[in-house]
């Protein structure tokens, strides 16, 4: 089978998943709110040396004897975690959540251990394995990591306890499910976050580089049996994507290209994250219960398909987006986001479009692009009365004439009347369950009240916008950044610029600004940002990003080029 090109169907046609389980079980913590917790261990598949050992954590509400049961398959290389479980039990469901990324480091305690012919099943070992298939797709990380959630099902089914059984993966744990999907028939729903295959295309942008890229032998083997594209056309259960506009590990734009291809005798929904970087929030959060209720609650849910857009020039000369929403259901709000130029989708600035006109369903949004843009990306979201949050593909449009609407270039990268558009939170901090969900209901960026009365944006994650390398808004050479900052108390804040001129490079200053009731005016240099070795930045039109990071509150202001 060696150097053969195989089907997702060839490859998983022989596997066997009837292997004695040989369970243990044991309790090991009860909650406060009635959730028992168990350490589960059980063998999954049979190889030439032995056969995998698979450690696992199941929680259920101690009250009740048969629960609708979500498998959370987190990212590799992350294990289980307690705090997102304990989320869901709180909502009655039974979790089972595996630690599928083996011996990681000088680790203490239990892990799924993978016989000694695998040993790149271990997320540490992976190397080649997990984005190559050098013989065929079979030696690859992902088949071991399939291997595992498919025992995981076999071993939910086992349960007296366990009623309806949905997946839920999470980035790699997403590419996991979507094979999972395709080739298990006991489940009854599927939601992937940030996770949507084109892994052979790592690095390719779409709209870039990546579109006629030529494949050899090798790159055939990893697309036609492990990308999720190739799974996408024989799920077996309701699908749910949730995506991140800015996610490093993932083109948003092929996000949609997955969405279309799955089997489309199942229902599906779509949603994006605005300028979230490979994570997502409440309105996606809010999806996932909502879908969960339906599919493994049976519950009555309304799921909206999602939102058809067209680019287009309307009859006053305007560049706008044309929105058709689904008819069936009630639209309580709805809003695009538009970028320009950027073929990076992890690094584009998303900012909002003001709405030109709506009638019931459908509506007209201008996008008021940079006069010199050469490409306009959009998409669009909505919320409906019932609480599901859609979005649209991402929209692409070549800008080759003059529109009305076309905008001039501009010194100011922002001030308060842009509330928190376009800027994003700079770390994670812990906040994100998994690394990946939200379930803070405060927003992460928000506009706060400064000295004065006036406002100004912030966030205890830290800020960081793309603005300064759209072109609209690229300084001139020479250029220096001015900017107001409120801060409560005294505090050190680290302005970084990160560049691309020849791969990821940062550049930092350490800013000390005053306190009390004061908005406090500050400029720097391209020569005040230093990278590790000391080297100055030598121009900041060279900076892809810009942030803002504080020990303690602070809140910015009126942020332009002179």
């Amino acid at each position: 089978m060696t150097n053969k090109i195989l089907t997702p169907s060839i490859l998983w046609n022989d596997f066997n998943d009837s292997l004695p389980l040989d369970t243990e079980e044991k309790l090991t913590t009860t909650s406060e709110n009635g959730v028992g917790f168990y350490d589960v261990h059980f063998s999954g598949r049979e190889t030439s040396v032995g056969r995998v050992r698979i450690f696992a954590r199941f929680c259920r509400p101690c009250e009740g004897e048969k629960f609708p049961t979500l498998l959370v398959l987190p990212d590799a290389r992350e294990t289980f975690c307690d705090e997102l479980m304990q989320r869901f039990a709180s909502r009655g469901f039974a979790v089972l959540m595996p630690d599928y990324r083996g011996k990681y480091g000088d680790e203490i305690g239990s892990y799924t251990e993978y016989p000694s012919d695998i040993p790149y099943a271990d997320f540490a070992q992976a190397g080649r394995h997990m984005y190559y298939a050098d013989a065929t797709a079979k030696e690859t990380s992902w088949y071991e990591w399939v291997a595992v959630a498919r025992y995981c099902v076999r071993y939910l089914k086992s349960r007296m306890d366990v009623e309806k059984i949905g997946v839920l993966g999470l980035k790699r744990g997403g590419e996991v499910a979507w094979q999972l999907m395709a080739t298990s028939s006991d489940l009854s729903c599927g939601v992937t976050v940030c996770a949507g295959g084109w892994m052979t295309y790592r690095g390719k942008n779409k709209f870039g580089d990546g579109g006629d890229t030529q494949l050899n032998d090798e790159r055939y083997r990893f697309l036609a049996a492990v990308d999720a594209q190739a799974y996408a056309p024989g799920v077996h259960c309701p699908v749910m994507m949730l995506n991140s506009t800015n996610d490093k590990n993932f083109d948003a734009d092929r996000a949609f290209d997955t969405f279309a291809r799955i089997n489309p005798e199942m229902d599906k929904t779509f949603h994006f994250a605005t300028r979230y970087e490979g994570y997502i929030g409440n309105s996606s959060l809010a999806n996932l219960d909502l879908f969960m209720d339906k599919y493994l609650r049976g519950r009555a849910v309304f799921m909206p398909s999602p939102i058809e857009i067209t680019v287009e020039e309307d009859a006053d000369g305007e560049l706008t987006a044309r929105l058709t929403m689904d008819p069936n259901g009630e639209v309580t709000e709805c809003s695009v986001y538009m970028a320009e130029d950027n073929l990076n989708s992890a690094t584009r600035d998303w900012s909002m479009c003001p709405m030109k006109s709506r009638q019931k369903n459908e509506a007209v949004f201008r996008l008021n692009a940079y006069r010199k843009a050469k490409i306009v990306f959009a998409f669009a979201k909505a919320k409906y009365s019932c609480g599901f949050c859609v979005s649209s593909k991402i929209a692409v449009k070549r800008v080759e004439k003059e529109y009305v609407n076309l905008q001039p270039q501009s010194r100011i990268l922002y001030n308060n009347k842009n509330g928190t558009d376009s800027f994003i939170f700079d770390r994670s901090d812990g906040v994100f369950l998994a690394d990946s969900i939200a379930v803070d209901d405060r927003p992460l960026v928000e506009m706060i009240e400064g000295a004065h009365g006036i406002m100004g944006v912030s966030s205890s994650l830290g800020l960081k916008t793309y603005k300064i390398s759209d072109g609209r808004y690229k300084p001139a050479d020479n250029a220096f950044l001015k900017f107001d900052i409120y801060a409560p108390t005294p505090c050190v804040i680290e302005v970084t610029v990160k560049t691309e001129k020849e791969g990821e490079e940062v550049y930092s200053c350490s800013l000390h600004t005053g306190g009390g009731e004061k908005w406090h005016n500050h400029i720097l240099y391209s020569k005040d940002f230093k990278n590790a070795v000391g080297k100055p930045l030598a121009q900041l039109n060279q900076g892809l990003s810009l942030s803002f990071n504080g020990a303690s509150l602070f809140a910015l202001n009126n942020l332009l080029w002179v």
